[in-house]
Order: structure tokens, then C-alpha cells, then sequence
């Protein structure tokens, strides 16, 4: 399965970095060794045109317990969508949704000033929840849910807390949030159209 393939990249990248940058598990990686990894950074992507970061952040995180949430996020909701999309879709979904979610994060911070770096799964996360959405809601009205038997509410409830949660503390990058998540509703409606389509 592909969702277990990008859980085991993110965590071989975590601690090959830890092995090179002299951190621990219990600490956070220096911003510098970070960027050398490949981190987002608007300045960097936008002045510099290193766009390849807006791919490889998703698989760098800012410490143990950031890459522990995001894994254990898309190990729960990856799984099912995968399982309903086939891994094709998914890992098209995951990779768009990641690399919109670092571009809406990097125009974001640019606009207002700032250059910050960013890193982690979240906004890949983030759009995988949004396709799920769409489908799992596609699924439950055009059949029944005993045919698509998966709890839309609590995707809602994941996305709503999160966003809010991220708006009131600082370091959550919503930019990267909102971004996924707005590419992951696109792919979601994508898929059902397709889906549509083939049956007419």
C-alpha cells in the first residue's frame, strides 16, 4: 500500500536527519539543517526558484512529536481513502495536495512580509481528508452508508478543529492547511465526476 510507503519515507528522512544534525527525539531540528534537507521557504522557492521544495518539505518534520501526529493523521485516514480511490489516485492526491499546500503557504507568508520555514505532511494530510470527504459524502447519498460504511462526521470535526485550533496558536502553518485541503475537496469532486462519467 502506498500510505504505509509514505509513512516509512517520512520516517527514514526523520531520522537520517537525526543522524547527520545532531539532534534527538526529544529535541527540534536547526532551521539550517532544515532548509539543507529541503524545507519550504518563500524566498528561497520564489527568489531563488528552488520550486522542488514545495515536493520535499512533506517529507521533512520539526520534530518527533509533529512527524508522530501527521503519521499516525494519515495512517488513520489514508488507509480508507486509499482503499476507496486505489493507490494511483491516492498518491496523486497526496503529492498535489502537498505541493498546493506548500505554494498557498509560501505565497501566504510572502504577501505578509514574512519567510518562515515550513515543513511536515499536514497540508498533504489536509487534502487527503478533503477527498474523503467528498467521496465518503458521494457515497453515503448515492447508495447507502452500509455499502461505504465511514463516519463522515468525524473527517468534519478533524478539518473544522484543526483549522480553528491553527488560527489560535502560533507555528501551525494553515496556509500549508487550507491550501491541502482546498486541492483535496478539488480531487474528491474530480474523482466523482470520473466516477459519474463512467457509469453514463
Amino acid at each position: 500500500m502506498v500510505t504505509q510507503s509514505i509513512i516509512l519515507i517520512n520516517i527514514i528522512a526523520f531520522f537520517f536527519m537525526i543522524s547527520v544534525g545532531g539532534f534527538t527525539v526529544i529535541t527540534n531540528p536547526s532551521t539550517n539543517l532544515l532548509i539543507n534537507f529541503g524545507a519550504s521557504h518563500s524566498q528561497l522557492v520564489f527568489d531563488y526558484g528552488e520550486y522542488w521544495r514545495l515536493f520535499s518539505s512533506n517529507y521533512l518534520h520539526i520534530g518527533f512529536a509533529h512527524l508522530l501526529f501527521n503519521m499516525w493523521c494519515l495512517f488513520s485516514i489514508g488507509l480508507e481513502l486509499e482503499k476507496s480511490v486505489g493507490s494511483p489516485f491516492f498518491l496523486l492526491t497526496y503529492t498535489l495536495s502537498g505541493i498546493i499546500g506548500s505554494l498557498v503557504s509560501c505565497l501566504y507568508y510572502s504577501n505578509i512580509g514574512q519567510n518562515i520555514v515550513s515543513a511536515g505532511a499536514s497540508g498533504a494530510i489536509f487534502g487527503i481528508a478533503g477527498t474523503l470527504l467528498v467521496i465518503s459524502i458521494y457515497f453515503a447519498k448515492k447508495f447507502n452508508m452500509n455499502q461505504f460504511n465511514y463516519d463522515y462526521s468525524s473527517l468534519i470535526f478533524f478539518i473544522g478543529f484543526n483549522i480553528i485550533y491553527g488560527f489560535q496558536v502560533t507555528g501551525i502553518d494553515n496556509g500549508a492547511h487550507l491550501g491541502g485541503l482546498l486541492c483535496g475537496l478539488f480531487m474528491g469532486s474530480f474523482f466523482v465526476i470520473i466516477n459519474e462519467l463512467n457509469k453514463s
